[in-house]
């Protein structure tokens, strides 16, 4: 695919449409070299914040960074003129110009688990914690800056972040970012879906498009589920003590149709459940499934509570309703 290395010039001022936006994402699920530049737009983009960006010499620097990512992937050049010209602009609208930071060697570390890993409790340097779920990837800086702390998550996590009014906490994914001002909240990437989830349990935060614009702000006890490919939102309340009990090994299911909990239990045991009607994967229900809890005793549970039967053949769970006798 050829790409037009000018959109990404208007990736950093923020003018790209839906469709250009699909298209740099596209180009860069392409290849590990195409993540490494579109990395280093994101970084350059993030950080107007301080002043140390404002004379020409450190565009040059930050712009040359760019080229030479893509130069290594065997690219072709951006027109320097014409990402100078970006950048030129964003200082022109921006409270202030790109921070030092984005000049400091910066290095990550990753957490990644896997399907069956369970849930892995992380505390990072200012005190925030992170509780990550099973089949998620957390990246950390090896230090935050003294501008904002941002991360970067695929999969499933829940976040208590530490106060700090100077520095913005920042949860990055592939389709939306979460700004937080010292909060409690879970986060929910369906990359199948292109797709994320936020429950906010208490704080604030607000959601942004990944060209920055702000999408909305949210309350304490609101989920809201936007869709990147539909660029929607839809937003209702729950049970906030319910939405993330899973960081303490447990699944509580309000509600819940047999569909979502098949999705559950797949990550959890490490199993594919196939359900043989869709009338029955819409049927709902209440339980809780405690970390220690074998398959066969959860599958017996919904038995019990429903009029339905399973079988099990090696990692393939079959769920049906029962027969009745006539």
């Amino acid at each position: 695919m050829e790409f037009n290395y000018a959109l990404l010039a208007k990736y950093l001022i923020g003018s790209l449409s839906s469709e250009e936006m699909e298209e740099v994402m596209r180009w860069r699920d392409l290849s590990a070299e195409n993540e490494t530049v579109f990395s280093e737009v994101l970084r350059l983009r993030l950080s107007w914040n301080t002043a140390k960006y404002a004379d020409n010499e450190r565009i040059d620097m930050a712009l040359e960074k760019v080229n030479v990512r893509i130069n290594r992937a065997r690219r072709y050049r951006i027109a320097r003129s014409l990402l100078k010209y970006a950048a030129v602009i964003l200082l022109l609208v921006s409270f202030s110009a790109v921070g030092w930071n984005y000049f400091k060697p910066e290095t990550y570390m990753t957490i990644a688990l896997g399907d069956s890993e369970g849930v892995k409790k992380v505390t990072l340097d200012d005190g925030s914690v992170v509780w990550l779920r099973g089949n998620s990837v957390l990246k950390i800086p090896q230090s935050f800056s003294a501008v904002n702390r941002t991360v970067s998550l695929q999969g499933e996590a829940f976040f208590d972040i530490a106060k700090n009014a100077n520095s913005l906490f920042i949860v990055a994914t592939d389709y939306v970012k979460v700004e937080v001002h010292g909060t409690s909240f879970h986060v929910n990437v369906n990359a199948g879906n292109k797709s994320v989830e936020t429950v906010l349990v208490k704080g604030c935060i607000s959601l942004h498009a990944l060209n920055g614009k702000k999408i909305l702000e949210m309350n304490p006890g609101e989920r809201v589920a936007y869709s990147w490919d539909e660029n929607t939102c839809f937003t209702d309340h729950v049970d906030v003590n319910v939405c993330a009990v899973w960081r303490f090994n447990q699944l509580v299911f309000e509600n819940t149709t047999l569909r979502e909990i098949a999705n559950q239990l797949s990550i959890k045991y490490n199993v594919n459940v196939n359900i043989e009607s869709s009338r029955l994967a819409q049927r709902r229900f209440r339980c809780v499934i405690n970390e220690d809890e074998r398959l066969s005793d959860v599958l017996e549970q919904l038995c019990y509570l429903a009029p339905i039967t399973y079988r099990i053949e090696s990692s393939e769970i079959y769920i049906s309703e029962k027969q009745t006798k006539k």
